[in-house]
C-alpha cells in the first residue's frame, strides 16, 4: 500500500504508493501521511520538507486521494511537493482536475 523513506540530507520523504488508491485506502493513508509530514516537518529548521509521491506501482486514484495529495502540498507548500513516475492515465486525471501544475505531476 505505502512505503515511507526520509533522505536526511535533502529533507525529502518519498511515499511510494502501490496497487489501486480507492477511497477507502485514500481514507486510511490521509492520517499516517498527515502524521509522517508533520513529523519530519517539526524537525527540520524552517519546516522546508519536500514530499515526494511515487506513483510507480499505482494504477488508479480516486478524489480522495486527490484529496490527500492537496492537503500534503499545501502543508509542505506547492514547491516542495512532487507526484512522480505517474502513468499517462493518472497523469491525466490530474490534468483533467486542473491539478497536474499545482502538484507537480510528472
Amino acid at each position: 500500500m505505502a512505503d515511507f523513506y526520509y533522505n536526511k540530507e535533502t529533507h525529502t520523504l518519498s511515499c511510494a504508493f502501490t496497487g489501486k488508491l480507492d477511497t477507502n485506502i485514500s481514507m486510511e493513508l490521509g492520517p499516517v501521511i498527515d502524521e509522517k509530514v508533520n513529523e519530519y516537518k517539526s524537525s527540520i529548521p524552517g519546516n522546508a520538507l519536500n514530499v515526494a509521491f511515487d506513483f510507480d506501482q499505482v494504477e488508479f486514484v480516486t478524489s480522495t486521494f486527490i484529496r490527500v495529495s492537496v492537503s500534503v502540498a499545501k502543508n509542505v507548500g506547492k514547491d516542495h511537493f512532487s507526484i512522480i513516475n505517474t502513468n499517462p492515465l493518472i497523469k491525466k486525471t490530474f490534468k483533467i482536475a486542473g491539478l497536474d501544475g499545482e502538484l507537480n505531476v510528472s
